[in-house]
């Protein structure tokens, strides 16, 4: 597994390029891409909202951040997909979730994820079936690190990522060419292409998680989310650009030119690429034009 990039400060850690010590760190991210049925977004926006968002998430030990997104359609249409695998049909996963896992601690989430996903399905109180779902891409994923746009102001930092008031998200998976491996890949994107990106994204950072298969102990209690091993896991990674503004809004110019420059440059494709605004909770705002 690689190493997160960091720099160092005394027995502080601080992600590559802002100096500023740090000791809450980041271990993994959890990446969820969810689908409900076609009728269903207000009822599963409302049971993830105010249940299953905390009772099977925020309260957990060792997780110390999260937020919730969506894809309107004027969103959704603006995607960049594979014409096959994972996300297919391009529409497909409206809604992301993002949760941050402690640093040293991403087993521990995972074992009590398990158990708590089970408590849940016995109180009756994950709706397989009165809310039908369906998880396009779900994954804990180690964390790399995260890049700055301005690294020696006094902004946020990557622990305050899903704190902070961003107006959007960009979600880009990509994935190591034949030839090359996300060991190559992930330094080129760290140390070339973000940094060369983030001002014409208006992005205030990037953060990098290394796709990975759920833990055995989750994954033994979660059926309805598919292994990730046999769709090449190990070769694939996430990006999360944190924006000012809404995304959609010169996504043209800020975002779609990334895949031919990644083909360009050889080393990884682009898999998928979409832009998302906060839900807000305890609403149904953006709901209605999903």
């Amino acid at each position: 597994m690689l190493s997160p990039a960091t720099t160092t400060t005394g027995d502080a850690v601080a992600p590559r390029g802002r100096l500023r010590p740090q000791h809450v760190r980041i271990g993994a991210v959890w990446v969820s891409l969810m689908e409900p049925d076609g009728g269903s977004e207000a009822a599963f926006n409302q049971w993830y909202g105010d249940d299953h968002f905390y009772a099977g998430g925020m309260s957990l030990p060792w997780i110390l951040a999260g937020r919730r997104w969506v894809s309107p359609r004027d969103h959704q249409a603006l995607r960049i997909s594979e014409g096959n695998g994972t996300f297919q049909p391009p529409e497909a996963g409206r809604f992301l979730h993002l949760n941050f896992l402690s640093a040293g601690h991403v087993d521990d989430v995972g074992a009590a994820l398990g158990d708590t996903i089970a408590g849940l399905a016995g109180e009756g109180r994950m709706y397989v079936d009165d809310t039908p779902r369906r998880h396009v891409f779900s994954r804990i994923q180690p964390y790399a690190g995260a890049v700055y746009d301005a690294p020696d102001d006094d902004g946020p930092l990557d622990v305050h990522a899903l704190d902070f008031p961003f107006g959007g998200v960009v979600l880009e998976v990509l994935r190591a060419r034949p030839g090359h491996d996300r060991e190559q890949l992930v330094p080129w994107l760290m140390d070339e292409f973000v940094p060369a990106h983030l001002q014409s994204a208006r992005a205030g950072m990037c953060l990098v998680s290394l796709d990975a298969d759920l833990p055995d102990a989750l994954a033994a209690r979660t059926r309805r989310i598919p292994r990730a091993y046999g769709d090449g896991a190990d070769q694939r990674l996430s990006l999360l650009w944190f924006t000012e503004d809404d995304a959609r809004d010169g996504w043209e110019e800020r975002f779609a030119p990334h895949a031919a420059e990644f083909d360009a440059a050889g080393i990884g494709r682009l898999e998928f690429a979409s832009p998302f605004v906060p839900l807000v909770p305890g609403t149904n705002r953006h709901v209605d034009r999903i």
